[in-house]
């Protein structure tokens, strides 16, 4: 499948490289050099994926990351020359899917570009079905906990007093793991592999972080233990 696809990367001989590996397996590709350069593809067009460069000359491209992820359904992969531990966790904390690290090998860079991809068109097809082509299917796979109701196949979770609760690709994909496995220990790799696929390479951290924010977009009830509890020297459960 054909996918639309939007470069932000600074560096030409990068651009290019990129470029050429996605082109050659089939993908629209539209390359920028800035944050100015973003904004005037976006404003016309939509796109599958964005790979984004962290050291732009006219901004932050973690500050982009967190805007698009806010305001856009797509993709996000960055692309970047820091290479240590906390920068890759940051970049996902704010909302990437996957972290290249330069200098990449471009089978791998396609790989993660192909793995972003059906996570992205899994979800679309899940929107796809909370807009109505499929509303009694996504009812009977709803989960409720508390008050609290998940659906699964529309991607969506709704709080005891019917707000929903926006969760990013990562915190639905790591949230949904526990719940449909309440009451059984996962550890940090089974989890690691619910939210990004088995290509991953686990960074405990990466899913701490995720089970952090999870905490604090779904608290319980005041003085009640949270549902997603930590299992030392193991992982986490979910129990409600």
């Amino acid at each position: 499948m054909t996918s639309r696809i939007l470069i932000i990367e600074d560096d030409p001989d990068i651009r290019r490289l990129v470029a050429t590996g996605l082109e050659e397996i089939g993908h629209e590709v539209e390359l920028v050099s800035s944050i100015s350069g973003f904004e005037a593809a976006i404003a016309d067009k939509s796109f599958d994926l964005c790979m984004v460069d962290l050291g732009l000359p006219d901004g932050n491209g973690l500050q982009l990351v967190e805007d698009l992820r806010r305001r856009d359904g797509c993709g996000i992969i960055i692309l970047s020359g820091r290479s240590a531990e906390i920068d890759r966790i940051v970049g996902l904390e704010v909302g990437a899917d996957d972290y290249i690290t330069k200098p990449f090998r471009i089978r791998e860079m396609v790989a993660r570009v192909r793995a972003v991809l059906r996570r992205v068109n899994e979800a679309k097809r899940g929107r796809a079905l909370s807009s109505g082509e499929a509303d009694e299917t996504a009812e009977q796979a709803e989960i409720a906990f508390d008050g609290y109701r998940l659906k699964p196949a529309s991607r969506r979770l709704f709080a005891p007093d019917d707000r929903e609760v926006h969760l990013t690709t990562a915190e639905f994909n790591l949230f949904l793991a526990l719940v449909k496995r309440r009451g059984r220990v996962l550890s940090r790799d089974e989890l690691m592999n619910a939210v990004k696929g088995r290509d991953w390479e686990s960074y405990d951290r990466a899913i701490d972080g995720l089970v952090s924010r999870l905490r604090r977009k779904v608290p319980p009830p005041e003085g009640r233990e949270h549902y997603i509890r930590t299992v030392h020297g193991v992982g986490y459960t979910f129990s409600a």
